[in-house]
């Protein structure tokens, strides 16, 4: 059938898309779950920030957990634009996968509708051999 080897390819297509977006979202849920443990970390470095400046006051100490929590903002904020670009990408795949399948679907429907079509022609051919066939009968039995 012709559009057999489209068809193939277009589902090749949307197996691929399909691939993409599995990649796509496990990258995302990777980036969910480092930002849950990055804020986490920044509770548990305010929690020892407020305990360093209560009772006996340690400057230096509090100097260097400001510095870690100063960093663990930094990657909070970085790895939560990153999130957001991933969840853009995401739904980019999701929108190319359905567009990928919906064309996919249109193949097969106009193959089907194909295959309609031959099998239409197919029983007229045989229709008009049967006459063929009876017209010629009676023919021969009128001899």
């Amino acid at each position: 059938f012709s559009l057999q080897n489209v068809l193939d390819i277009r589902h090749n297509q949307v197996e691929a898309v399909e691939i993409e977006l599995s990649n796509l979202l496990a990258r995302q849920l990777e980036l969910e779950r480092r930002l849950t443990s990055l804020h986490q970390v920044k509770t548990h470095l305010l929690d020892g920030l407020a305990a360093a400046m209560t009772g006996e006051i340690n400057l230096h100490n509090i100097h260097l957990q400001q510095k870690d929590l100063a960093l663990i903002i930094e990657y909070i904020e970085a790895t939560a634009e990153e999130l957001q670009e991933m969840i853009r990408r995401v739904n980019e795949k999701r929108q190319e996968l359905v567009q990928a399948k919906q064309s996919e679907e249109m193949l097969q429907v106009l193959k089907r509708k194909r295959i309609e079509q031959y099998n239409a022609e197919q029983a007229q051919i045989e229709s008009r051999a049967q006459d063929d066939l009876y017209i010629a009968r009676g023919f021969k039995q009128r001899r």
